[in-house]
C-alpha cells in the first residue's frame, strides 16, 4: 500500500474560538473608534483629522466584526478540503486544484498575517483567477503572479504552518513519482516479410 492510499481526506473549518476572538477584537476596536469619533471622550479636544480617522476606523472596523459575526453564524461546515486528487477552498472556486497541476507550495507572511501560496500551472490557474478575492489577494503582491492561488488560514482549525505541512506531504503524495533518467529502449521494427 502506498503512502498516497493511507491519506485520508480533510475537511477544514473555522474555529469558533478564532472567529470568537477576532470578533471580540474587532468590536473592542469599533467601540473605541467610535468612542472617539464622537467625543465621547470627557476633557479632550479632539481635531477635524482625528475625527475622520476615528470614523474611517469605526466604519472598517464595524464592517469587519460584521464579518466575524456572520461567519460565527453561518460556519458551520468545513471550507477547505484536501484529499489525494488535490485541494478545494470554497471561499476562492468550487473546483478542486489538482497536485499535479501545482508546481511550488510556500508560506506567504503579509503584515503577522500568513497565507499558504500554491504556484499553478498557467492554463489552470487561468481557471481560478475569475474570483474577487482571487484577484485581490494575487494584487496584495506582484511577485505572487498570476499563477498563484492564496489560501487564507486565518480563523481556520489549522494554522498556517500546519496547513503548509499537509499540502506539501499531500501535494508529494498525489503527485506521479518522479521517471528514471532512463534511455527509453526504441521501438521494435516490424521485419520485412518475403
Amino acid at each position: 500500500m502506498s503512502e498516497s492510499q493511507n491519506l485520508p481526506n480533510l475537511a477544514i473549518g473555522y474555529s469558533r474560538v478564532r472567529l470568537l476572538t477576532f470578533f471580540g477584537v474587532g468590536l473592542l476596536l469599533t467601540l473605541l473608534c467610535a468612542a472617539l469619533a464622537f467625543s465621547w471622550q470627557q476633557g479632550k479636544s479632539i481635531t477635524t483629522f482625528e475625527v475622520a480617522a476615528c470614523n474611517i476606523g469605526a466604519v472598517f472596523f464595524g464592517l469587519a466584526t460584521c464579518r466575524m459575526l456572520w461567519r460565527l453564524i453561518s460556519a458551520r461546515q468545513p471550507v477547505v478540503f484536501i484529499s489525494r486528487v488535490g485541494i478545494r477552498d470554497t471561499r476562492l472556486a468550487g473546483e478542486t486544484i489538482a497536485w499535479s497541476a501545482v508546481r511550488k507550495i510556500f508560506l506567504w507572511e503579509q503584515r503577522a498575517q500568513k497565507f499558504v501560496v500554491l504556484k499553478l500551472d498557467p492554463l489552470v490557474a487561468e481557471r481560478f483567477s475569475g474570483g474577487f478575492l482571487m484577484q485581490a489577494l494575487s494584487m496584495m503582491n506582484k511577485a505572487l503572479g498570476p499563477d498563484s492561488a492564496i489560501v487564507n488560514a486565518g480563523g481556520l482549525t489549522m494554522d498556517a504552518e500546519k496547513l503548509l505541512e499537509t499540502c506539501k506531504r499531500y501535494w508529494g503524495a498525489g503527485r506521479p513519482a518522479p521517471l528514471d533518467h532512463a534511455v527509453p529502449e526504441p521501438e521494435a521494427k516490424p521485419e520485412p516479410v518475403s
